[in-house]
């Protein structure tokens, strides 16, 4: 036998052995799917923890999550907040909310005041402070 031959024998035995292995389905997933799954609407700052519960946005503070304060002028549930961390006007004090009626509520942390309310002909999906104190939203 010569060794070209003994090479096929042997690629066509080994090929032959990997036909026969079973593959094993994959073990089931623990991750939810993507329709069970939805973060809920929170941000912080130094300071506090802020999370939204259907229209109430609860203020906590870091260290002991008392309750500072509740901000309860959305009509539909909040969808995200995005807190000011950036900017030197705000850092750590205004926070925007967007709920699902299409209104973002800017609110001042340490007051609890709202300091403007904007409503949106399309959906807001994302809102980023900027460094000068402005707040830009984006789809």
């Amino acid at each position: 036998m010569s060794a070209g031959q003994l090479s096929r024998q042997r690629s066509s035995s080994q090929s032959s052995k990997r036909s026969h292995t079973r593959l094993k389905p994959p073990t089931p997933s623990i991750t939810p799917k993507n329709d069970d799954f939805s973060f809920e609407p929170c941000a912080a700052t130094a300071s506090f923890f802020l999370y939204a519960q259907r229209n109430v946005i609860l203020c906590l503070h870091h260290d002991t999550l008392a309750i500072e304060r509740r901000f309860t002028r959305h009509r539909e549930d909040v969808s995200w907040i995005s807190v000011d961390n950036v900017s030197e006007r705000g850092v750590g004090r205004l926070v925007v909310s967007y709920d699902a009626g299409s209104t973002a509520i800017v609110w001042d942390l340490f007051t609890g005041d709202e300091v403007a309310r904007f409503a949106s002909y399309e959906q807001i999906r994302v809102a980023t402070w900027m460094k000068n104190g402005n707040v830009a939203f984006g789809e």
